[in-house]
Order: structure tokens, then C-alpha cells, then sequence
């Protein structure tokens, strides 16, 4: 959850309301999934101890072949029929095309034709469902988006959810390192339980990538997440009784930010800036340099303005200054301003990253905004490079990945590694 553009805006989550959420969660509500996979988001499944969580996946394609580690039962949904079910323990692959799915054995023996979605699921919870070559817990459901795109999405517990999410938002860690382990169990737990049915009329809560929280399925797991999992079981962050949002991020590079200075929300409390001290110098983010030649300058801005509606400015060849005005707390840029012949253009906060780009990582955003900006320019004073040194990596919001791991290694506890990015914050079990 490194890379988070600006996010919408929600209403936190009291606690005397969770229990409620969680059962929500835990049936998938049919008043919330859109109707080609109405039927499907309704399946019972009591191998889904609760809370339940439902994850879109990052597959691409129209085809799937899903295998499991023993039988898996399928169930199918198809217009104006009672669904069907059988069981399997050989591969099946499924073919999606004009809102509609197709089911095949081995030898592509005919299963199921016409179908509206499919909903998988192992006969034992402890066995995995494979996707391809990625393993997953819990139950697929298999359909089709509001777009008529393909739509994945895998519903089971948050705790297992978590251990899809820990290892790659964390890295390999160490013993010592435990606590931290602990403390991102317990953002992540709060954060996944804050954004239940935030994508309303869709049969998911969760994105599985950085618009959200990275999640890998059963594909990377570790002792040591499970060990952390289960020492915060049940674990959440709150502020005056509520949820909170517990944004996190990589390297802040010795201080984080209040949100409303990073993304166009209003403050929290909980989200404001704080030293970090010299807990993430560690980071290989810690300093870092991108280099700009005139064409990659142009085309990265130029790019990121026509994405804008309406264009802020004219179109542009010429870029005559690039003004750093405003800084927030936590040192990072929070206006610049790129002036041109057809007129002055103002970027804001965390949405530079998008605008200038990374010429190291063509497609990607600048690490930081935590930067300096020397500028190159010709004869005429017009700007023809520019080398940015900065601190950091992602928005600035919230926990400071690198910084509670430096914490840990220091032997600071979870909680208090919490309670010191997440100001004025309680860490409460309430399952």
C-alpha cells in the first residue's frame, strides 16, 4: 500500500457497529453485489469461519483452469435455473465471453454451459484452491463485473487474508523484528475490517494490490506471519471508538504528514505528522536521485496534463520553470507550480509523483515527495533537465513501514510502535 494515489472519501466505522459489519461481511449481502453475480455472492459456506473478507484478484484474461490440493466443490448460477452442484478433484477451466462462462474437465469434457457465475470452493478449508499458479484459501466466485469484464474474487477469513498481505507488504524478516511483524497484522486487520463494502455494488471489498493492501494468496507463506497473526488474534486500531483508517507506506525519511496535506481529505486526528527520528535511514529509500533530460520532462508532464479534464493549461513544448512553493511538515513538496508560454500550472501534494514520473522506472510514480529539484536550462533560460534528490518512498500518511521495523530492531512493542504513527489511537480485540 506504498503507492496510494488520493482516495475517496468514507465514513469510519463505530465499534458498536462492527458486529453488524462483520456478519454483513460474512453473508456477502446480495443488496450489494451487482445481478449477474447476485446469485453466486450468496452462496453459504460455513468452511468460512468469520469475519469474511472478498478480494478482487488481479487476474487478466478470459480463461481460467483452477485445481485444487484435493476435491473442491463447484456450484453454478445460470439465468432463471436453481443453481447446480457437484464436486471434483480434477482440474476445471472456465471460459468467460459475452457475460456468460463455460466449465470444462480434463480432456475438455463438457460440465457446464451458460452460465451467469461460478462459485469454488475446497471440501476441506484447509486445503488450497490454485488459480493458475497462484494458491488461494477460502472460495472463488467467478463472473462478471458491471463492465462485463471477467470478475475473480476470493472470499475468505481475515486472518487469512492477512497472510497473503504480511510477507510481501513486509518482506523477509528477522526474529527481532517480530514486533513490527505484529504491528503491520494489526494496521492491516483495521484497515481491511475500516473498508468493508467501500466499493458500493460490488461484490468485493478489497483490491488485491496497492489500492489497497498487496495480496498474494497463499503464495508466500511464512512462519513468522502466522506467529504474528496470531498474537494480535482479533486485534484493531480505534479512535474514539471507531475504526481508523490505517494508512501505511515504505520509508518516510524522518517524518510523516498530516493526511489533508498529502491527499484532499479533511484531518484525522490520528493521521498527523510525527518524527521518526533515524528509525528508517536504513531503507535503500533513505536518499535516492532521478535524472531528467528535456524529453522525458516534457513527455512525463505532458502525459500526466492530458489526463486531466479539463487540461489545466494548452499543450506545451516548452517548459520555462518549475517551482517548488509550498512544503508540508514533514518536508515534502505540497505545490509546484510548472510554468510554460500557455500559462502556469499548479500540481498539489501527493499527485506530483504521478506528474513527474520515474525516468529510472519508466511507468512509474516518483518515490517521494520528500525532494529537491536543481533545475538544467539553455541559453534562453528554459528548462532542459532537472536532477531530483529525495528521502523516502510513498505518500507520507500514516505508519512508516521502515520506521517500525528500525522501532522493532530497538525493541519497541507493537503497541506502542502503533501508538506512536496513529496519534491519540487505542489497539483493542473486538473478535
Amino acid at each position: 500500500m506504498t503507492t496510494r494515489p488520493a482516495m475517496r472519501n468514507r465514513t469510519v466505522i463505530p465499534l458498536c457497529r462492527l458486529a453488524i459489519g462483520l456478519a454483513l461481511a460474512i453473508l456477502a449481502v446480495g443488496g450489494c453485489i451487482p445481478s449477474r453475480l447476485h446469485d453466486v455472492g450468496v452462496f453459504d459456506d460455513d468452511r468460512i469461519p468469520p469475519p469474511a473478507v472478498r478480494v478482487r484478484l488481479m487476474t487478466t484474461g478470459s480463461r481460467f483452469t483452477i485445481r485444487g490440493d484435493g476435491r473442491f466443490i463447484v456450484r453454478t448460477a445460470s439465468p432463471g435455473k436453481q443453481s447446480d452442484t457437484f464436486s471434483t478433484s480434477e482440474p476445471v477451466t472456465l471460459s468467460l465471453s459475452r457475460n456468460r462462462i463455460k466449465v470444462r474437465g480434463e480432456k475438455k469434457v463438457k460440465l457446464a454451459d451458460h452460465l451467469t457465475g461460478v462459485w469454488i470452493a475446497a471440501t476441506d478449508s484447509s486445503q488450497r484452491l490454485w488459480l493458475g499458479d497462484v494458491p488461494y484459501f477460502g472460495a472463488l466466485m467467478i463472473g462478471f463485473g458491471a463492465d462485463g469484464k471477467p470478475l475473480v474474487t476470493n472470499r475468505l477469513n481475515l486472518d487469512a487474508y492477512l497472510t497473503g498481505v504480511l510477507a510481501p507488504e513486509m518482506g523477509e524478516r528477522a526474529p527481532n523484528e517480530i514486533e513490527a511483524v505484529k504491528a503491520q497484522a494489526v494496521a492491516a486487520r483495521t484497515y481491511a475490517l475500516a473498508h468493508l463494502g467501500q466499493y458500493e455494488g460490488a461484490p468485493y471489498d478489497l483490491k488485491a494490490d496497492v489500492s489497497d493492501q498487496v495480496y498474494v494468496g497463499a503464495s508466500q507463506q511464512r512462519p513468522w506471519v502466522g506467529q504474528a497473526i496470531t498474537a494480535t488474534a482479533g486485534e484493531v486500531i480505534t479512535y474514539g471508538n471507531h475504526l481508523i483508517d490505517a494508512y501505511y507506506f515504505s520509508t518516510c525519511g524522518g517524518r510523516t504528514d498530516n493526511i489533508e496535506d498529502v491527499w484532499p481529505k479533511a484531518p484525522r486526528p490520528f493521521l498527523v505528522s510525527v518524527d521518526d527520528d533515524t528509525f528508517c535511514h536504513w531503507s535503500k529509500y533513505s536518499a535516492w536521485t532521478e535524472s531528467f533530460d528535456k524529453r522525458t520532462l516534457l513527455r512525463n508532464l505532458r502525459a500526466y496534463r492530458q489526463l486531466l479534464k479539463p487540461p489545466p493549461v494548452a499543450d506545451f513544448k516548452t517548459i520555462r520553470d518549475i517551482r517548488l512553493e509550498e512544503e508540508t511538515l514533514g518536508a515534502r513538496v505540497r505545490i509546484m507550480t510548472v510554468a510554460t508560454p500557455q500559462g502556469d500550472w499548479t500540481i498539489r501534494a501527493d499527485q506530483i509523483r504521478w506528474a513527474l514520473g520515474r525516468p529510472s522506472r519508466p511507468g512509474s510514480i516518483l518515490p517521494s515527495d520528500r525532494f529537491r529539484l536543481d533545475l538544467k536550462r539553455d541559453r534562453h533560460k528554459n528548462v532542459i533537465g532537472a536532477l531530483v534528490t529525495g528521502t523516502g518512498y510513498g505518500h507520507g500518511v500514516g505508519m512508516c513501514q521502515c520506521g517500525m521495523i528500525g522501532r522493532a530492531r530497538a525493541d519497541q512493542q507493537y503497541r506502542d510502535i502503533l501508538t506512536h504513527y496513529y496519534t491519540g489511537v487505542q489497539v483493542v480485540r473486538v473478535y
